[in-house]
């Protein structure tokens, strides 16, 4: 199956983003929007196993192989934004919506937008909010590295201290309980994930049906100990509340 390489214009900015483009699709597409400093290509593998559903990963400005100016706007409704330039270039109607990490962030403020045409959506171990981040902190995670690489080497530092200079604190509670559809939450079990009981509660209060899985074993990288548990609970999500779709 041929893993397509796809580009989009979003205002002038050039946005990449890969498109399993199975050969006769099953069900909506889903839109994924995967952690801050992620790759596309680290998706690979998971595009292969959610075939032959159509499944598209974006890389927002100042990711992989979209464009990174130093002047661009990096505030989290531009990546919102990015992601719908996607939605609309890749002709997508209805689509679920997939989220990692901090690209839960702008994928919840894209679905919002879009809320007629999501038919559920999957939030991969992370608040419903835009979390504020101070520029001490941002630098700080420039001496982390992520997946086996320093993390200057996965989003440039004038990107990094950009987007995180442009965060403000918002809850997104309110949004998320308005959207008439499905919604999942996958969690971790062990030290470093960041959304615990008390986030867990937090969801629940805001989306009594809520569905929540547990990935068993994993910290925050729901993708680090087996690459197919949070894909395959959201298609078996999406299978049993989502029937025909």
């Amino acid at each position: 199956m041929p893993i397509t390489e796809r580009f989009t214009l979003n205002d002038g900015v050039r946005l990449r983003w890969l498109d399993n483009s199975p050969a006769a699709p099953e069900g909506l597409p889903i839109l994924f929007s995967p952690g801050f400093s992620d790759f596309a290509d680290d998706y690979i593998e998971m595009l292969e196993f959610m075939s032959p559903r159509r499944v598209v990963v974006v890389e927002v400005r100042g990711r992989g192989g979209s464009d990174a100016g130093e002047d661009l706007d990096y505030s989290a409704p531009q990546h919102a934004a990015d992601l719908r330039a996607v939605v609309e270039d890749a002709g997508f109607d209805r689509f679920h919506v997939m989220t990692f990490s901090r690209g839960t962030t702008w994928g919840l403020e894209m679905a919002f937008g879009l809320r007629d045409r999501v038919a559920s959506i999957s939030i991969g171990d992370y608040w419903a909010k835009e979390h504020g981040v101070s520029e001490d902190l941002a630098r700080g995670m420039l001496a982390t590295r992520f997946r086996g690489k320093p993390v200057p080497e996965r989003i440039p530092e004038h990107v990094l201290l950009s987007v995180f200079r442009e965060s403000i604190e918002r809850e997104f509670s309110s949004h998320l309980a308005a959207m008439p559809c499905p919604v999942l939450l996958a969690h971790g079990t062990e030290e470093g994930r960041l959304v615990d009981d008390a986030g867990i509660a937090e969801y629940r209060a805001a989306r009594p049906d809520i569905e929540v899985v547990t990935i068993h074993g994993a910290a925050h990288d729901l993708f680090r100990l087996d690459r197919h548990a949070y894909p395959r609970a959201v298609l078996t999500f999406i299978a049993n509340d989502c029937p025909g779709l």
